[in-house]
């Protein structure tokens, strides 16, 4: 599978949010508590138990916070994850569907977020619940195409991610802020239901 000739928007994914943190991170801190806190996805928000002037319309920041990240550590990390499994779900999704997984994976993570902490005025920042959906993907396609035990190592990978998602969420969870365990999750979930119904017709022609 070429899939370095497919990956178009999992590199586009990448340059946009490298670009973003770039710009961040050069217009200084109160830019971007600015930037956090506008196009972050705050769930107090989300309920209509906080508004604020200056931000984008609520919902819409179940799309602009998976662009924004907490740290470059943080970017970094999701990144590369990115584009280490990306690359092949795409390969068999192709392009639009595989970004319509992203961003289902994403938006459905936030709503599980939202709804686990719906009083929170916190805001949730990374794609990490969008990778997670991808995770999923990847685990569902090359599962079912490889066999079982193909189908225990995509498993195996999946796990690995959710682990360390969670195991950082233990370490850097603070009364503050910190992991959003649950967008995390529910973007895993969303991943397992949406995938097999958008790859059905390119699994069954690769692999048939």
């Amino acid at each position: 599978m070429e899939a370095e000739r497919v990956d178009l928007a999992t590199r586009a994914i990448i340059i946009a949010c490298v670009l973003i943190q770039l710009a961040v991170t050069l217009g200084g801190p109160g830019f971007e508590m600015a930037i956090s806190m506008g196009g972050g996805l705050i769930p107090a928000r989300i309920g209509g138990s906080l508004v604020l002037d200056h931000a984008i319309p609520a919902p819409a920041t179940l799309v602009s916070s998976i662009f924004l990240h907490g740290s470059w550590a943080h970017l970094g990390f999701n990144m590369l994850f990115l584009a280490w499994i990306g690359r092949f779900v795409e390969a068999v999704l192709g392009r639009w569907r595989y970004l319509l997984l992203f961003f289902v994976s994403g938006i459905a993570g936030g709503l599980v977020q939202v709804a686990l902490d719906p009083g929170s005025p916190i805001p949730v920042v990374g794609a990490s619940g969008a990778i997670s959906g991808v995770f999923a993907a990847h685990a569902m396609i090359f599962g079912r195409s490889g066999g079982k035990g193909e189908f225990a190592r995509a498993l195996q990978l999946a796990a690995l991610w959710i682990g360390l998602q969670v195991a950082t969420g233990l370490v850097l969870n603070t009364d503050g802020g910190g992991i959003a365990i649950g967008a995390h999750v529910g973007g895993f979930v969303a991943g397992l239901i949406v995938a097999l119904p958008l790859a059905r017709a390119a699994i069954a022609r690769r692999f048939r």
